[in-house]
């Protein structure tokens, strides 16, 4: 029994340091676990973010309504799209068809037959619009006949997130649109 305490005392240099190597990978380890879940917790709490988000996104867009179907099937004005832009009292409306409300509101309308010339359209500012609130804008039916225009409406929602809608009317015709934010 004396040789096994004398080995054990001979020894117990390397058990202390391989028990102050384990402390150190178990602080090492426990660190890198906690960074783990931090990132964990932030993953979790951007897609609450984001579906709070998605609960409450607004989407502007320039008010529709059905095209002339014999319009569509004869492919007037080289598209076969069957909404036209609706101008209620001959002004252009826009609408918030999404489910939150919309601030900083900007649209600007830019020919498509002239980019060299980047000839700009009317544009306007709005300070805000609620969920399927409807406005007139200033802009004339008369004025987007015959020519081709890309809309674009930028807005934000209630937490700042940017969006954009990007619309091209061919002579009230609307050919083709694209949403991002």
């Amino acid at each position: 029994m004396d040789v096994f305490f004398a080995w054990l005392k001979t020894y117990e240099f390397v058990a202390i340091w391989l028990e102050g190597i384990a402390l150190v990978l178990i602080f090492i380890w426990d660190r890198k676990d906690g960074r783990q879940q931090h990132r964990d917790t932030a993953a979790q709490l951007q897609a609450s973010h984001d579906q709070i988000e998605a609960m409450q996104k607004p989407c502007v867009v320039f008010s529709t309504a059905p095209r002339d179907p014999e319009d569509t099937i004869l492919e007037m004005h080289g598209t076969d799209s069957a909404m036209i832009l609706r101008c209620p009292e001959a002004l252009a409306q826009l609408e918030n068809i999404g489910s939150g409300p919309a601030v900083n509101i900007r649209y600007v309308m830019l020919h498509t037959n002239q980019p060299e010339a980047a000839v700009q359209g009317p544009t306007g500012y709005l300070v805000g619009m609620s969920p399927a609130e409807k406005f007139s804008t200033p802009i004339s039916r008369n004025s987007l006949l015959g020519v081709e225009w890309k809309i674009r409406v930028t807005y934000e929602s209630l937490s700042g997130r940017m969006y954009k809608t990007e619309t091209i009317v061919n002579d009230l015709v609307l050919t083709n649109i694209r949403f991002e934010g």
